[in-house]
């Protein structure tokens, strides 16, 4: 294969190359394509390697500084990031192709083991192209596929290096054209991931504190199963209990553990005298058995009566172990991010996104959430999590169809489980993106009464009745959220700047969007510059104008279609407009 190169740019004389830079285009550009610009750049990253022929010099570390922008002193064994990126591309490239289907004549896919892309037609790989192997160690870093022909490190049957390396690099070649070979022969199996079980267990104390315990470890259970990113059991109860009275559900067998589940032990010591109430808790990993949370909570009994002080800290404890940024949620993410599945992984790779307003995050969880779909189109949490991410990326909004998905998707979460919180926030928030005001709000309310546990449900109501105009509902709602949690959510923190800013209380305005500050987040950066232009403040108005513009690259809605297409009233965008204009900012889109 021969190709001149000028300036940079590749001049194809091999129809093989310009066939495969052609489908590689085609690919970044295909909005089916749901892959992040972090993975797209890595892809083209890849291929550009591959036809320079130094693809034998990509390694992890070479991909860290190039593509990801890593320091120098990056180093791959204490920092994932490379395996995660590529193993998601690669579930990218498989999603893409499997809708596809026959239509793809040419594909790049990217073996696992290495970074070397193999270009596959009619399910061969294209001989034309140069092969180029990958380094045994690069391979070994990957942790994937290692041949059994390989010799063990332990062995004392030593061979010289460098026919050590050539049989090195005739497996990974032989392992490479295995793959190839058997891609389209095999269906892909990925790994699938249901939420985490929390057992719930009580141990007995005599006398009077084993009443204590029990109705404590009752409640708890109660209070754990009204959030559905966690799946509560509790240990079979002892003759003569009556479960039944306070969770209204009594376990007919011992606690059985979902395949794909992550399972936690979650022990609990509850005691109370005339003094205070004191619950004690460890969370612990049933398959290590190492304890990995533990916390106290105490509460005085100034006034009240003890039930409503015991059920105000199981609450409390219920609400930050299985909450959007509870103990539990925070243990199932981490280990997404090391270990990549679908099913539950993809729910929790949104939660996350959701939470930090972070495109690439919300493209990632979109993409993974549509491969879900396709092994579990009757999994609730799913299909909500897929609603939601639809409307905070915005699509729902630009495009009608887009909205109509969001909604089916939540109606059919809703359908599934209807006792399910979440299903009903993913209704609430489709509905309300497609301009169903009236039904979004009936939603959200639903969801606040089967879960009265969750803040986050009248954080997200309240932002969404405030920016329709019904600001006391609104920010009642807002406040409830605010007195219920040690941490604020971001729907309900940007209520009260609203307000703030609404009723001319500009610094207060300020300093709360100063706080919720993120690039991404077109509603509180409008606000941050519409309240310091109303203090005079042009450079910070600047400042984060220039922030929001960068990150809204190839927007080109004005600001106030943008605010209405998000529900704001008439008369919130008119305050912000002015705002604006006294910082010498006009909503006329970003260029």
């Amino acid at each position: 294969m021969e190709a001149s190169r000028n300036a940079g740019q590749v001049v194809c004389s091999a129809v093989a190359e310009c066939e495969a830079r052609a489908v590689l285009e085609r690919i970044l550009a295909d909005s089916q394509f749901h892959a992040t610009e972090r993975h797209r750049k890595l892809l083209r990253y890849l291929v550009d390697e591959f036809f320079a022929g130094r693809s034998s010099q990509v390694k992890a570390y070479t991909i860290a500084i190039d593509v990801f922008g890593r320091p120098t002193s990056f180093d791959p064994a204490t920092d994932p990031i490379v395996r995660v990126e590529a193993s998601r591309l690669r579930a990218a490239l498989a999603q893409y192709y499997e809708a596809l289907g026959e239509k793809a004549e040419l594909r790049i896919e990217l073996p696992k083991g290495n970074y070397v892309p193999h270009f596959v037609f009619g399910g061969e790989p294209l001989r034309s192209l140069p092969e180029v192997p990958t380094p045994p160690a690069e391979a070994a870093n990957e942790q994937i596929n290692v041949s059994p022909m390989e010799p063990p490190a332990s062995s004392q049957s030593r061979l010289p290096l460098g026919r050590v390396a050539a049989l090195g690099l005739g497996f990974v070649a032989i392992a490479a054209a295995l793959y190839v070979s058997v891609v389209d022969r095999l269906p892909w199996e990925p790994v699938l991931t249901a939420k985490p079980t929390i057992v719930v267990e009580v141990p007995a104390r005599s006398g009077v504190d084993d009443e204590t315990q029990r109705k404590a470890g009752d409640y708890l259970v109660h209070a754990l199963s009204q959030f559905s990113a966690v799946r509560t059991l509790a240990q079979p109860a002892s003759a003569g209990v009556d479960v039944a009275s306070v969770t209204g559900w009594v376990p007919s067998a011992s606690p059985v553990k979902l395949k794909g589940s992550k399972e936690y032990r979650l022990s609990i010591a509850y005691s109370a005298d005339v003094r205070r109430h004191e619950l004690s808790w460890q969370v612990i990993d049933v398959q290590s058995n190492e304890a990995l949370r533990a916390g106290t909570s105490k509460a005085a009994i100034d006034s009240g009566d003890a039930q409503e002080i015991q059920e105000k800290l199981l609450s409390r404890l219920a609400l930050s172990l299985a909450g959007e940024e509870g103990v539990i949620v925070s243990l199932e993410a981490a280990r997404q991010l090391t270990t990549p599945s679908i099913g539950y992984g993809c729910v929790l790779l949104a939660d996350v996104a959701l939470a930090r307003i972070e495109p690439e995050a919300l493209a990632s969880a979109h993409a993974c959430l549509e491969q879900s779909v396709t092994y579990q189109a009757a999994d609730p949490d799913v299909l909500a999590s897929l609603a939601m991410v639809l409307v905070a990326t915005g699509e729902a909004r630009a495009a009608p169809p887009v909205a109509e998905r969001a909604v089916k998707l939540a109606d059919k979460a809703v359908a599934l489980a209807p006792q399910s919180s979440q299903s009903y926030v993913a209704q609430m928030q489709a509905r309300f993106a497609a301009g169903d005001t009236e039904a979004a709000f009936l939603s959200g309310r639903r969801a606040a009464v089967l879960n009265p546990l969750d803040d986050a449900i009248p954080a997200r109501l309240g932002l969404l009745l405030f920016v329709s105009g019904q600001y006391s509902e609104g920010l009642g709602l807002a406040r409830a959220a605010q007195a219920g949690c040690d941490y604020l959510h971001h729907d309900a923190a940007l209520t009260l700047a609203l307000e703030d800013y609404r009723n001319g209380r500009y610094r207060e305005a300020l300093r709360r969007a100063r706080q919720l500050a993120n690039p991404a987040d077109t509603a509180v950066n409008l606000l941050r510059m519409a309240a310091a232009g109303q203090l005079g403040l042009t450079r910070e108005a600047t400042s984060a104008f220039d922030g929001l513009r960068w990150s809204k690259v190839g927007a080109t809605q004005p600001f106030e279609k943008e605010l209405a297409a998000r529900g704001y009233a008439p008369e919130l965008i008119a305050l912000l407009h002015d705002g604006l204009s006294k910082a010498g900012i006009h909503m006329a889109g970003l260029p």
